[in-house]
């Protein structure tokens, strides 16, 4: 069954998953590791991952012992010291971290060398608990992720370091990795490449199979790995990925190794991946012409993850929330303020679901990549570079990210080195702005009083801006519509109330607080809009009952909105709760009907109702009706057409969908 519109999406840069599987804190660790070396065989016929890895661990304080994290279908077969001598370890069954005990305390500041030896099957029919799979070996498609923890790793999942990984896979097989590649060699049918990533970087994500390379010429910096996919839909966004590219080197400076390989890879489970050099997209995404905002946040990501990274998770809005402001700006460059305002119109919504999770500051609290991480280091992450834009102007904020860029080039960055960095360039105080919008949650809902005064120039309107945070601070634009040229004036808000003037030529006809979304916060509309895109997130994750209730209470705000009542009875359809879902779809048609594919896609679901039912006459009278609107929204001509010819049946689930839904 083809499911109707498309939710939401609140998945949307550098890591775009739910992963529950991470939520270790990232708590100040003892030791770090500063240099891999890995020599990894896949065996994608068995599944298997056969590998040692050598880490060069460095103390900062003493220790007797190191607690590594492994990915819980690998297990450790022996762990020697620097001269090959056997060291104890312990790895419990099920565990994703293993110790090793060292002979003796390492002494705080010094450095020891441990080599680990371990494989175990990653086979892409094993489903994880929640979310979608990070690690995958399967015969002429494979993926392994850095956060699949597929090598033996410390606590902070920013950790930067140098790697040298040696990867085998059969002959005709391609290793993709981060880091510079030697020309591969062959021997006895298979195919060996050495990457190297000299300096500390986030290496460690690795993709193999059957892939075809696509350049768009020689020497470009895009190479297309395309494995099933036509020819033409690397053509077909080789300009688009390069312009983007280039207006970012531009704007960012440009990047040491500036090779990016964008490759068919992955699981449909999830939107997109990046890691230095690579762009993984699943075959879901790819068309002769991919959405150039998805490209924008996942080309992003080589200067925010990869330049520079995230010192720990709760720095991650410096690497997540840039990478995903990057697609607003590239969409300014490429298509005006209307695209712009689109951009954050979406950020606004997918900010406020899960706004009140956490503070970005802390979001070390946060499972990485699940909604509430999304929600709060991503999307709210995204609008805080907006709104400091607001309150620097552009050109200073524009030469903050530049200078961001070159001064933290191959390191990690806290919070408040980006702080004191703004300030820098701004040349006065910020606390007051990272203090509201980072440390702290909560977000204003405006309201506004005003009079019309006619002057000798024309008119003033003089007004009084209301707000609910005690201690807060912030420009807001106020657009004012008059018979003349439109007026828009920043007005600095400061606490509950702030009375405000704005001169116009022409008689006002309408005033509004921030028409184009470029300051976070609440209105009525948005509250509707952001409790049925709560609903819809509920829904993804198969928790019908309490999607069922936010959309209840979106039509608490707004008691006809057909957009609400439609997720409504969708649903109680997956219930199947029919009677309730066909009562729901009838408020939906007599609803406001926006957006306005609620009313055919309300009617082909009614169909499907009747089918079931067994009433097929009222069945087909719905599928026509459907036809009969003639909009086509996610196919949904074809949907009607087919089961005008045959009869909907209800699609039964696999055990495997069953466990992963029930």
């Amino acid at each position: 069954m083809k499911t109707q519109p498309t939710r939401l999406l609140l998945a949307a840069v550098l890591l775009v998953f739910s992963a529950a599987s991470l939520r270790a804190q990232e708590d100040a660790s003892p030791f770090q590791v500063v240099r891999y070396e890995i020599d990894a065989e896949l065996r994608p016929e068995s599944h298997q991952l056969l590998a040692k890895a050598r880490l060069e661990i460095r103390a900062t304080q003493p220790v007797a012992a190191v607690n590594l994290l492994l990915n819980k279908n690998l297990k450790v077969e022996r762990v020697l010291d620097g001269q090959g001598k056997p060291l104890v370890f312990e790895q419990a069954a099920g565990a994703e971290s293993f110790t090793v005990n060292f002979p003796q305390t390492v002494a705080g500041g010094s450095s020891t060398t441990v080599s680990v030896e371990y494989g175990g099957v990653l086979d892409p029919a094993l489903r994880p608990e929640q979310g979608p799979k990070l690690a995958s070996i399967a015969p002429g498609q494979s993926y392994l992720l850095r956060e699949s923890r597929w090598y033996p790793q410390g606590t902070n999942r920013w950790e930067r370091y140098a790697m040298t990984l040696t990867v085998t896979v059969p002959e005709g097989e391609t290793a993709l990795a981060s880091g510079r590649a030697d020309a591969p060699t062959t021997s006895s049918g298979k195919a060996r490449t050495v990457f190297r990533a000299a300096e500390p970087t986030l290496a460690g994500t690795l993709v193999a199979g059957r892939h075809e390379k696509l350049a768009p010429a020689v020497g470009a910096p895009i190479a297309f790995y395309l494995r099933a996919l036509p020819a033409g839909y690397a053509s077909g966004n080789a300009d688009k990925a390069s312009d983007i590219l280039a207006f970012f080197s531009d704007r960012f400076g440009a990047l040491t190794n500036a090779s990016v390989a964008i490759v068919e890879a992955g699981d449909d489970s999830w939107e997109a991946y990046a890691a230095p050099n690579l762009l993984l997209l699943p075959p879901r995404q790819w068309s002769s012409s991919i959405s150039p905002r998805l490209l924008a946040r996942g080309l992003a990501a080589q200067w925010w993850a990869a330049r520079i990274s995230p010192a720990t998770a709760d720095d991650s809005w410096l690497g997540v929330g840039l990478a995903r402001y990057c697609e607003a700006v590239y969409m300014e460059h490429a298509a005006g303020p209307a695209a712009l305002e689109q951009v954050l119109e979406d950020l606004t919504i997918t900010s406020l679901v899960d706004e009140a999770a956490a503070p970005i500051a802390n979001a070390g609290r946060l499972a990485p990549f699940s909604p509430e991480f999304n929600s709060v280091a991503r999307d709210k992450g995204a609008m805080v570079f907006q709104m400091l834009r607001v309150v620097m102007g552009d050109e200073p904020f524009n030469r903050l990210l530049s200078t961001y860029s070159q001064r933290f080039a191959g390191r990690a960055a806290t919070i408040d080195e980006f702080e004191r960095l703004a300030e820098e360039v701004h040349g006065q105080p910020l606390d007051y702005f990272f203090s509201e919008w980072l440390r702290s949650t909560g977000v204003p809902q405006f309201e506004i009083d005003w009079v019309i005064y006619r002057t000798q120039k024309g008119f003033r309107v003089s007004g009084q801006l209301k707000q609910q945070l005690e201690i807060f601070r912030m420009p807001i634009p106020v657009h004012v519509e008059t018979e003349g040229p439109p007026v828009t004036q920043l007005v600095e808000v400061v606490g509950p109330r702030t009375d405000f003037s704005i001169e116009t030529f022409g008689k006002p006809t309408k005033i509004e607080i921030d028409p184009d979304f470029t300051v976070l916060k609440y209105t009525p509309a948005l509250r509707l809009r952001v409790a049925i895109a709560r609903g819809e997130s509920l829904f993804e994750r198969g928790q019908y009952f309490e999607a069922a209730r936010e959309y209840q209470r979106a039509l608490e705000i707004k008691r006809n909105s057909s957009l609400a009542h439609y997720r409504l009875g969708e649903t109680y359809f997956s219930q199947r709760n029919y009677q309730s879902s066909a009562n729901t779809f009838r408020e939906a048609l007599n609803g406001d009907r926006d957006p306005a594919w609620t009313v055919v896609w309300s009617h082909i679901f009614l169909g499907k109702i009747f089918d079931i039912s067994g009433q097929r006459e009222r069945a087909v009278n719905e599928y026509r009706r459907a036809l009969e609107t003639k909009d086509d929204t996610q196919g949904a001509l074809a949907e009607a057409d087919k089961y005008l010819r045959e009869p909907y049946r209800r699609e039964e689930r696999t055990i495997e969908q069953i466990e992963r839904r029930d």
